[in-house]
């Protein structure tokens, strides 16, 4: 029934329901799936909180359980779906990011570890986003050598992320503005050495 619940969209009845399956029958062979399902009604409720406190108590009560995966990945989505957009704080980007890591590492080779992984890049490039708009403001503000450190932040961090070539022109540009021509030729020539394909490149 709480399946039903579940799969009809219902999740204030579905949660009762286990609540009380949970409550009351603590010995039945199947009240691991049951805590489970708990978690994935929560998330797909939108309580992204509440479904990472269930899946958490699934792993600390079963541990080993088959499903672990399962419940590891559910803490790894419900946390990123915490993250902020890039221009706020990245507190649970940072914890989506290792929570997901874990899940790559520990069940390599289940289909969870790919999902995480790719919840783990997906992360990456707006924690690479969020460093490259930081170096955008102290630019616009001539604060050259911050915009610097933020730009270098993202070209060393996060090569693979959309925004490393632009951050490279940012180290360009804003050791020009201060006059460091040699500084500038290098961010030059490793933009050309990492993008050369890049639409930065080829200006």
């Amino acid at each position: 029934m709480a399946t039903e619940r579940f799969e009809s969209g219902d999740h204030g009845e579905a949660i009762q329901m286990l609540d009380r399956i949970l409550i009351a029958h603590g010995d039945w062979n199947r009240v691991a799936d049951a805590r489970l399902m708990l978690g994935d009604v929560y998330y797909e409720r939108g309580d992204y909180l509440t479904a990472r406190s269930e899946y958490t108590r699934f792993i600390d009560r079963y541990a080993g359980h088959p499903r672990s995966a399962e419940a590891s990945l559910g803490i790894c989505k419900s946390l990123a779906s915490l993250a902020p957009n890039p221009e706020r704080d990245q507190g649970y980007t940072q914890e989506a990011i290792s929570s997901c890591r874990n899940v790559v590492i520990d069940f390599a080779g289940n289909p969870a570890s790919a999902e995480a992984a790719n919840i783990s890049n997906e992360l990456r490039h707006t924690l690479a986003e969020k460093e490259f708009l930081t170096g955008e403001f102290y630019f616009r503000r001539n604060i050259w050598d911050a915009a610097i450190k933020y730009y270098e932040f993202v070209a060393n961090l996060y090569p693979e992320s959309d925004f490393a070539a632009a951050a490279l022109v940012g180290v360009y540009r804003a050791n020009l503005e201060i006059g460091y021509e040699d500084e500038a030729e290098e961010a030059i020539e490793l933009l050309l050495q990492r993008y050369p394909d890049s639409d930065e490149a080829s200006q």
